[in-house]
């Protein structure tokens, strides 16, 4: 996370070859400027040609509308085609081990009519914790991109990844139970980190037709790059706002306060705000729509031949409200400019946020894949002689925990039957609640960032494809504290930042009579430039 702090110090901002308000609708939406009228001949000039008018100002097309959406014809039709074949594809790769006696079983009609009629087939599973914390995901993710893709919305694409993972889990895996935690996370976290990579795309295919830009383009949103003709567009006169960088670096991590590593740093980061009215001169209260405010994260720890560390984070606003009063520097009106703005936004809206963590520790694994489902998002930014940004989020989640005291205190639950997850790969399922907290200030020359995450979850003790067997309830909780700050200076030209930053994290793991905690420090040092 430190990486991260000083990434977002490296701003590349799109700005709009010509701005406006937007004050003037609840939308956002900007009415064409008039044209101005003939100007009269001048008695003074020698020719008696009036003047000719003034050509009239081209209208700024607001985003959000099909200017980031590619035109498809059929869209429905191609979602379909293009989802069954993504499936299809799946199915052969599931197949593969071909069938045997759970096929005949669940062909009878007696299992398909308690798999479509009752609710009693529905199950968490057992399956490797990387199939269900990042496989699922990923799955749910190409689901949704197909549909954002050929030009349906947020709210139709997360219909059509929900119905996608309904077909596979039904009409696929027909002699398993239908796994309560994919119907949870493959469309809900696809359609997190789908709407954050989509918008992400966008932004390459809009701001120019670079081989750089193009391959963004078809990296983050490869069916919605593939529909348009010419592949990646010029562009348009109005880009979203964009924080994008990359830093590498190297850390010290102290476990326990006792042993030490050291490992190299690689990180990718971006933010993307697609409401026209962000930070632009105007003042008033508009609404936010679905997807306008994503961001993404990659943290990836590496030592020799080995990777000690992975984070992977997505987040997506789906609703509303943002407030702003910004004036161009220089010019205390509300008249459009393309200089830099000052002044105040405030954003409230409801967010989702989906984690993957993997740190390898002196003695285990420390996995959690998070998916925050829902909860309230707010966003303060300030810009006068100097820059503020603070940013408030908390989401009641649903998630897959690596049990740490599971693997410090299995001795004491063996010989008898306990969650199939637990017993078999170490993970439990759990909800509970995730939150974060992130502030920047920009001096100028230097800068500092911090960021405060935690993350609180208790094992869910139903819905165990063996729930009727088990002869002890093992009940599990867990916590996780990420604290973290790093200061950061620019040289006198460039968009290099260098940074130096400490981050403290402490970890709690419990099960029955056996609590286990740990800490780390990292002390990072690392180089961060914004593209």
């Amino acid at each position: 996370m430190l990486a991260f702090l000083v990434l977002l110090a490296t701003l590349a901002t799109g700005e709009a070859t010509v701005q406006s308000d937007g004050a003037d609708g609840a939308d956002g939406a900007v009415a064409p400027i008039a044209p101005l009228a003939p100007a009269a001949p001048d008695p003074r000039d020698a020719s008696d040609a009036p003047i000719a008018p003034i050509a009239p100002i081209a209208p700024i097309a607001p985003l959000n509308t099909p200017l980031d959406e590619p035109v498809v014809r059929h869209p429905y039709l191609y979602t379909t085609l293009e989802t069954a074949l993504a499936i299809a594809v799946g199915a052969v790769w599931y197949l593969r081990h071909g069938s045997d006696e759970r096929w005949g079983r669940a062909m009878e009609w007696q299992s398909w009519r308690r798999k479509l009629f009752t609710t009693d087939e529905i199950t968490f599973d057992g399956d490797h914790f990387n199939t269900n914390a990042a496989g699922h995901p990923l799955d749910g993710t190409a689901y949704y991109q197909i549909a954002r893709g050929n030009g349906l919305g947020p709210g139709a694409s997360f219909v059509s990844s929900f119905l996608a993972s309904m077909f596979w889990e039904y009409f696929v895996e027909i002699p398993e139970n239908p796994s309560l935690n994919d119907l949870i996370l493959t469309p809900t976290a696809g359609a997190i980190i789908g709407e954050a990579t989509y918008r992400l795309g966008r932004y390459f295919s809009q701001s120019g037709s670079g081989a750089w830009r193009c391959g963004g383009a078809l990296l983050f949103a490869p069916v919605a790059t593939l529909n348009e003709k010419p592949l990646c567009r010029p562009r348009p006169s109005v880009l979203p706002r964009a924080r994008l960088g990359l830093a590498i670096g190297v850390n010290r991590a102290i476990f326990n306060g006792e042993t030490s590593r050291d490992e190299f740093v690689f990180a990718l980061g971006s933010e993307v705000v697609s409401h026209r009215a962000y930070e632009r001169p105007g003042s008033g209260s508009v609404a936010v729509w679905p997807g306008q405010w994503t961001s993404l994260y990659g943290d990836g720890r590496f030592g020799p031949m080995r990777i000690d560390g992975v984070w992977f984070h997505a987040n997506t606003v789906w609703g509303g409200r943002y407030d702003r009063r910004y004036v161009s520097v220089g010019d205390e009106t509300d008249v459009p400019s393309g200089r830099p703005t000052r002044g105040w936004g405030t954003m409230l809206g409801l967010g989702s946020a989906f984690d993957y963590r993997l740190r390898d520790l002196p003695q285990v694994h420390d996995r959690i894949g998070s998916l925050g489902i829902g909860g309230p998002v707010f966003e303060l930014a300030a810009r006068r002689d100097i820059s503020f940004r603070l940013t408030l989020s908390a989401q009641y989640a649903f998630a897959v925990i690596g049990s740490i005291a599971y693997r410090d205190g299995y001795r004491s639950v063996i010989g008898q039957d306990i969650k199939t997850s637990l017993r078999y790969s170490g993970y439990y399922y759990g909800h509970g609640l995730v939150s974060a907290a992130t502030t920047s200030l920009d001096l100028g020359p230097i800068g500092f960032t911090g960021a405060a995450r935690g993350a609180w979850y208790w094992s869910i003790d139903e819905g165990d494809p063996a729930q009727s067997s088990i002869d002890r309830a093992v009940t599990l909780r867990d916590s996780r504290l990420y604290l973290s700050g790093a200061m950061w200076t620019r040289p006198a030209v460039g968009a290099f930042r260098f940074g130096i930053g400490v981050e403290y994290v402490r970890r709690a793991s419990h099960m029955l009579d056996t609590s286990v905690y740990g800490t780390e420090l990292d002390l990072l040092a690392t180089t961060a430039v914004g593209f």
